[in-house]
């Protein structure tokens, strides 16, 4: 049986920076202290990032952000979650290339005036949220892993960047973030990533969901466990819910269910657009109505290479 909660770290992360007040929470909480301080106390606006080149697509940050400072400075924040076992010593060299995909975007959208004239480019800052149980200890510039990085005559040449990181390993868990959605879902990253036993993982994080009356997390993370290939079957699932919260046991396995069965449906239909083409509307209809088990049926039947037509056949089982 599978010992990790998860895989789709991203997915997971980018869905917790969409609730109201993550974001800010984080750019206040993590970035330097001498920058945090001078930012608006208003939410970050989050900016498309589908302008990095197919070679970076895979690797993108997972958001990237607009504030500004309360003198009126533009900065630009992007957030990357490394959800590797162990450090990589290539993070600085990655964000270098997107350091110069974000400018150059930005250069082309407004780096000039209403006449004209060149803009200054904005400040740029990058915060790496790391959940790997290895402790980081690649250094947090891209400088301090080159060759020569150490000599104090040739590091004022090199390329350099410098990035804020969030080690969540090394952090105690009620330390994690002062906002409370925020300081659950690094819970998640955390813990989700870590081998061991999944079940009393997942109840150990239901239990601190319930104790910060986060109900709606409790869905979100039940949804993402029932799209993993973890083994936790939906009555497994169900009885772990009733140990821990039998009052809103079923309440919440209806919700998970719905949402797990709406993300699923999207992906599968994602997947086969892009082998297929453009579908039919009998086709996304026949997905968006599919059960769990349907679903996960039709994804294998797209994985073994099978036509269109040939994924929807009843199994031999199902005719009977």
């Amino acid at each position: 049986m599978p010992t990790r909660l998860f895989h789709r770290h991203d997915a997971y992360f980018k869905r917790l920076l969409d609730q109201p007040g993550t974001a800010l929470a984080l750019l206040r909480e993590r970035l330097p202290a001498a920058i945090a301080g001078r930012l608006v106390d208003e939410e970050p606006e989050s900016l498309p990032t589908s302008f990095i080149s197919d070679e970076l697509e895979e690797r993108r940050p997972d958001r990237l952000y607009r504030t500004r400072t309360t003198e009126g400075q533009p900065i630009l924040v992007y957030t990357l979650v490394e959800h590797k076992s162990s450090p990589d010593h290539r993070t600085g060299l990655q964000l270098m290339g997107y350091d110069v995909q974000i400018l150059n975007w930005w250069d082309k959208l407004e780096g000039r005036d209403d006449n004209g004239r060149l803009r200054k480019l904005p400040a740029l800052f990058s915060i790496v949220v790391y959940n790997g149980e290895e402790r980081w200890t690649v250094p947090l510039t891209l400088a301090g892993a080159t060759e020569g990085g150490d000599d104090e005559e040739i590091r004022p040449w090199l390329p350099d960047l410098r990035y804020t990181l969030v080690d969540l390993s090394q952090t105690d868990s009620g330390f994690l973030s002062r906002h409370r959605v925020l300081r659950f879902g690094f819970k998640v990253l955390k813990y989700g990533a870590r081998d061991g036993d999944i079940r009393e993982i997942l109840k150990m994080l239901i239990r601190e969901a319930l104790a910060e009356q986060l109900d709606d997390e409790i869905v979100v993370l039940v949804r993402f466990v029932m799209m993993e290939p973890n083994g936790l079957k939906k009555g497994v699932l169900r009885e772990m819910l009733i140990e821990v919260a039998p009052n809103k046991a079923e309440r919440l396995m209806s919700i998970a269910e719905e949402c797990a069965l709406e993300g699923r449906a999207e992906v599968l239909l994602r997947m086969m657009v892009r082998r297929f083409g453009p579908l039919a509307n009998t086709y996304r209809q026949r997905v968006t109505g599919g059960s769990l088990e349907e679903l996960d049926t039709w994804a294998d039947a797209l994985a073994d290479g099978k036509a269109l037509d040939e994924m929807f056949t009843p199994l031999p089982s199902a005719r009977s």
